[in-house]
């Protein structure tokens, strides 16, 4: 398995090889080593969910209002646009985003640091996305920003996307702005 760094600081992707062949595909998804090669514990990873969404389906996006969970996301079954958007006050790419095909045929996992912002649409005509997080969820500390918000201007692949009533009310990154310092700090956490 291969990591790749993103352009976004602390991202990555985990690119393994799968197997293929007439009877179908094996693919490692988790490996110890791996992770730790990437400089996360395996261990970490307390909580792990899965969606469903049809055609055209927007989630997000969404984050924590702290630094916490951290995910590592791939798509099982379908293809989606997965995107990040760095919310760090003290990050090198604060207020940057990247975009990334998830699939079920490369299998890439992305890794997505706490203080990120996060988000998919579905490509195909169903998806199945499995999250592993670093955190158990905390309701209390959901954050959501606009997906189409104008100064991130994210080029979402496919027009009129369906999304929650939740995502359609996210606040924009302008009156978000006053609070990623309190939410997140104005320095690094020191290293572990």
């Amino acid at each position: 398995m291969e990591i790749r760094p993103a352009k976004l600081a602390g991202a990555f992707t985990l690119e393994p090889a799968p197997f293929v062949d007439g009877r179908g595909f094996f693919v490692r998804t988790m490996s110890w080593d791996v992770l730790e090669r990437a400089g996360l514990r395996h261990a970490d990873f307390v909580q792990e969910s899965q969606s469903r969404s049809r055609a055209r389906v927007l989630r997000g996006l969404h984050g924590r209002r702290h630094l916490s969970e951290a995910k590592l996301v791939r798509c099982a079954h379908g293809d989606i646009w997965d995107v990040i958007v760095d919310l760090r006050p003290w990050s090198p790419t604060f207020l940057q985003w990247q975009g990334f095909v998830l699939d079920d045929v490369r299998h890439h996992q992305l890794y997505v640091p706490a203080g990120f912002a996060h988000g998919f649409q579905v490509l195909s005509h169903e998806a199945d996305v499995c999250y592993r997080m670093d955190s158990p969820h905390d309701p209390s500390l959901d954050l959501s920003l606009a997906w189409d918000d104008l100064e991130l201007a994210i080029p979402w692949p496919v027009p009129h996307p369906l999304v929650s009533e939740r995502d359609r009310q996210s606040p924009t990154l302008a009156e978000l702005r006053p609070h990623l310092e309190e939410w997140f700090g104005s320095e690094p956490p020191p290293a572990s």
